[in-house]
């Protein structure tokens, strides 16, 4: 096991080490509590050992339902060994009811269920108080990463929002809100990473509406250190009854568009396009006739949903040689 020989990075709630494996890291996880981005500072007592009991428990849980995550191991209470990755500088923020910023922001009541759940970004710059970024702010203005990848991070945000959402209900808790980051490993995989905790997450209690996060810190709630050991009580007791399906996949829609190839005579196309010029539409030109097929199909990935209908096509949907296809898809659920 590689051994813990270099602090690389100290945030706010955690020390980073190097190990003798240049590819892996050890995270040690402090009971330092901060708020209002550092402006509110305190201690939690135990809250170092909670986070990194509870981000290892999830990390699994997210890990056993197909979402690839940065964790290894939990190498004690305090500690995790975690994979190197270069961290995407922003937050991917999940809501499903309204609650923080959202409801200064918009002027909306704690506490209301939104219709579907939001995703946002914000970049990850304190001396910039962490803005709010538009997807044309990250791909074009920033260049932060590409539509693709952005496009991607979404998608398995929403995958682990089902996820937590699920789990934690059957525990009686509330996910109201959460953000995530997400990095690349040394061979170029995008890795879930940092923590998933109270404090990355707004926990309420699923009868009272009591809030069991952070949030008891940030409004001088009291009760910090007890809400935070209910959340790993609970937590615990759900990953030793919950049964966790391990092939948890997202249903897309998938068109396929099929056309004879540019250089392929097309006597359909043409006999439509003859056709169309007699009628008056002089201006047509390379009319080209082919089809269209849709379906729906299950896959870990919209990755693995591409390279599977990609197979369909060649083997059976479209004739590589004579033809060319297009493929697109979109998320459902």
């Amino acid at each position: 096991m590689p051994i813990a020989t270099k602090p690389v990075y100290s945030g706010k709630a955690k020390d980073i080490f190097e190990t003798e494996d240049p590819n892996i890291f050890r995270a040690y996880f402090r009971d330092s509590a901060t708020a209002f981005n550092a402006q509110k500072k305190g201690e939690i007592h135990d809250k170092g050992k909670v986070n990194a009991t509870i981000s290892a428990l999830l990390f699994n849980l997210v890990e056993q339902n197909g979402i690839k995550t940065h964790f290894i191991k939990q190498l004690s209470e305090n500690e995790l060994l975690i994979k190197k990755v270069k961290i995407i500088p922003l937050e991917v923020i999940v809501r499903n009811t309204a609650a923080g910023s959202l409801c200064k922001r918009l002027g909306i009541a704690e506490g209301k269920i939104l219709k579907a759940p939001i995703v946002e970004f914000s970049y990850k710059k304190d001396e910039l108080n962490d803005p709010l970024l538009t997807k044309a702010y990250i791909t074009n203005a920033l260049e932060i990463t590409d539509d693709k990848t952005l496009d991607y991070i979404t998608e398995l945000t929403l995958r682990a929002n089902e996820i937590f959402k699920d789990f934690f209900l059957k525990i009686g808790i509330k996910v109201i809100d959460f953000k995530l980051e997400y990095g690349f490993d040394k061979d170029g995989t995008l890795l879930l990473a940092d923590e998933l905790s109270p404090d990355n997450f707004r926990f309420w209690d699923a009868k009272t509406n009591e809030k069991l996060d952070k949030d008891r810190f940030r409004q001088d709630l009291g009760n910090v250190e007890g809400a935070y050991q209910e959340m790993l009580k609970r937590v615990k007791e759900g990953c030793k009854n919950v049964i966790v399906p391990r092939n948890n996949r997202a249903v897309y829609f998938v068109r396929v568009q099929v056309l004879p190839k540019q250089d392929i005579l097309d006597p359909q196309g043409q006999a439509v396009e003859k056709a169309l010029i007699s009628m008056g539409y002089k201006d047509i030109k390379d009319v080209k006739i082919g089809k269209e097929i849709v379906f729906k199909v299950k896959a870990e990935s919209l990755e693995k949903a591409k390279s599977d209908t990609r197979e369909m096509c060649e083997k059976l949907l479209a004739n590589p040689v004579i033809e060319d296809f297009k493929i697109y898809l979109i998320l459902l659920q």
